[in-house]
């Protein structure tokens, strides 16, 4: 070939294309040199969110993390779905090690069966899933170490790829800290479980799933109704059905507020969960257990916040009602995204509620206070009484009259808070004096006494009140409530089900993620909260989706008109066959209904004939879109390649 030639330039030109390509490649990807990623994904789906990246900038770069990937690598036993998460895992992690800077060690280990590398996946606690009859399991999970600390994701199910840059940020910022934070807990129901007894042969109750996941994170502290005080330590306080809550439990939370604690509390006019619970054998006697009561307030603390709130009336919605125990329930209120604010960092991402008799949160103005709605019902919606909404559980709704306006059901107070408790300390039974005491007997001789003030004098020390350490307002203009009107929310069955797939346990609404986010955002880990929802990969291909609806749009009159005209056809048919119980020998109809099946036939050809017309132009239009897609870079490259080097060659010339 002359190389002086047009050919010879133009075999040049393409094999320099091809190296540059080459070497591009090599450099970028082999050796790391210029490697940058643009990511154009409608949901940023291949950049780390600003909370993982905070979390990875405040690494000890002398206590570095290590993650241990495992994934099974071996064809044989790997399915194809797990194999295409395993790659989007290891972009993940990828992006984790860039941004950490030095401060994360990515370690990737295939524990393909019989090898060393399984043997390891066990050591660190990972689940393997068997696949066939001869025992092979495979893997797909990571332990993720810094120091003495290891956090383990046993196995990373692809339903959950939303919640992967979460899990593994929440394991990173886990295994850096040295401290937990605490969270305590006050509730009438046993939340957090009861002790197995042997002698009594009897389980024990588990904590709530709510608990357990709060363990994963945070030292949890059960902190009895009984209490008169909140240690300082306590990061965030959340209250779950303070039922019959004492004055004494409720100065205790007005003070832990006011000295800068969060509160998260959960009253309910109508707790199914509560009643449930009323009368099960106390598991240490196997006893029948003591009574809960269903309706559950905080008086003094809700009236000091700007906060009405009955407990005697349930918020009932048509627009929100859910099926509940095999019958809509107009009390029982699923809410979409639509009635979740959007703006608020608690609740910004979350798609959909189950709340169980909520009662309605209303709001008075105090001074310094700021409130606002988390979530709401619908306009057509109105209060009922709790005997109403218990009757719903069993009967149809009659006689409602929507009220028009959205009920608050959840939501946040923030701001300078004032004690609800002006006048100090309330006594409890033993100071009031309402257990008795030694009575005095009045035979006895008096003891020699002072002599006795004047009377106005008296009643002004009466109104002088101790100074017994009251905190009157809260020490910063930082202070934040957030109050539900709904505690059957975060029970089991209205926030979990069982995963079929692994056995374990799935969200099946945003109940859960919702109280993580609270409590996220109270206890001062907001940056968590910005990596808990993200978009998935896998997203239906909605453009292909649209294109196939234009064309069936184009072709649809057409055939609803013949498919029309083929069910007159049959309907003309039907009586020329048979009447009275005998067959038609009439020729006459005969011969009409010969006619009419040969038309018949003609129709049912010409719908046919429209639908493979209908389905080769599908079948183009898929096939533009699928060349478009694979060819359109590569020939984008090649074309800027080309325009380079003929450029480069006029120059060349012109000199």
């Amino acid at each position: 070939m002359n190389l002086n030639s047009k050919e010879g330039t133009a075999g040049i030109t393409a094999l320099l294309v091809i190296a540059i390509v080459v070497a591009v490649n090599f450099l970028v990807g082999g050796l790391g040199l210029f490697d940058f990623r643009l990511d154009l994904t409608e949901h940023k789906l291949y950049t780390l969110s600003d909370g993982t990246r905070n979390i990875l900038d405040r690494l000890n770069p002398d206590k570095p993390v290590t993650i241990r990937y495992y994934v099974t690598t071996e064809d044989r036993v790997m399915p194809p779905i797990l194999k295409t998460h395993a790659r989007t895992v290891q972009d993940l992690l990828l992006e984790f090690q860039k941004a950490a800077k030095g401060k994360v060690i990515l370690e990737k280990l295939a524990p393909n069966p019989n090898t060393e590398d399984e043997d390891r996946a066990r050591e660190d606690d990972l689940q393997g899933m068997q696949v066939n009859a001869e025992g092979d399991n495979i893997y797909l999970g990571m332990a993720i170490q810094s120091a003495a600390q290891k956090e383990v994701l046993p196995f990373l199910n692809p339903n959950e790829e939303t919640a992967l840059e979460y899990n593994i940020a929440r394991a990173v910022q886990k295994v850096s800290k040295n401290t937990k934070t605490v969270i305590g807990v006050m509730s009438a129901m046993p939340v957090m479980g009861s002790p197995m007894f042997p002698f009594q042969r009897q389980r024990g109750q588990e904590p709530w799933i709510l608990i357990q996941r709060l363990r994963m994170d945070y030292e949890v502290r059960d902190i009895p109704m009984t209490s008169d005080t909140i240690d300082s330590d306590i990061n965030t306080l959340l209250v779950i059905h303070p039922a019959d809550i004492t004055e004494q439990a409720e100065y205790a939370i007005d003070q832990y507020l006011l000295k800068g604690g969060k509160v998260i509390a959960m009253v309910d006019p109508q707790n199914w969960i509560a009643q449930a619970y009323s009368g099960q054998p106390n598991p240490m006697t196997g006893q029948p257990g003591g009574v809960i009561n269903t309706a559950s307030d905080l008086p003094n603390l809700l009236k000091a916040w700007g906060v009405t709130y009955d407990k005697g009336l349930v918020v009932a919605d048509v627009n929100y009602r859910s099926m509940m125990q095999g019958r809509q329930n107009p009390v029982a209120l699923k809410l979409p995204k639509e009635a979740i604010n959007k703006d608020e960092r608690i609740t910004a991402d979350l798609q959909s509620l189950l709340m169980m008799s909520a009662g309605a949160l209303e709001t008075e103005s105090r001074d310094g206070l700021a409130f606002t709605a988390l979530a709401t019902s619908s306009e057509a919606s109105e209060k009922i009484d709790t005997t109403a909404a218990e009757k719903l559980r069993r009967e149809s709704l009659t006689n409602f009259n929507p009220s028009g306006r959205r009920q608050q059901l959840a939501l946040m107070v923030s701001g300078k808070f004032k004690t609800a408790f002006p006048g100090g300390k309330p006594k409890g039974p033993a100071e009031s004096g309402e257990t008795g005491g030694p009575q005095e007997d009045p035979a006895a001789p008096k003891a020699q006494s002072e002599p006795e003030k004047p009377a106005d004098a008296a009643e002004k020390k009466d109104e002088t009140p101790k100074d017994d350490g009251t905190v009157k307002e809260s020490v910063n203009n930082e202070g934040m409530v957030v109050l539900f009107s709904d505690a059957d929310m975060l029970y089991d069955a209205f926030c979990v089900q069982q995963d079929p797939m692994t056995g374990g346990l799935i969200a099946t609404n945003s109940n859960l993620p919702l109280m993580l986010n609270a409590i996220e955002v109270l206890s001062g880990g907001g940056d968590l909260l910005k990596v808990r929802s993200r978009a998935s990969t896998q997203r239906p291909f909605t453009k292909m989706d649209e294109l196939r609806e234009n064309v069936e749009r184009g072709y649809r009159p057409k055939l609803k008109g013949l498919e029309t005209e083929l069910n007159e056809i049959a309907q003309q048919i039907g009586p020329l066959r048979v009447k009275d119980g005998a067959l038609i020998i009439d020729p006459a109809q005969v011969k009409k209904m010969e006619e009419l099946e040969r038309k018949q036939t003609d129709i049912k050809k010409e719908i046919r004939e429209i639908k493979k017309t209908q389905n080769k132009q599908i079948a183009f239009t898929e096939s533009i879109i699928t060349l478009l897609n694979v060819l359109a870079v590569p020939l984008l490259v090649i074309a800027v390649g080309l325009l380079l080097a003929i450029r480069r060659r006029i120059a060349t010339a012109a000199v």
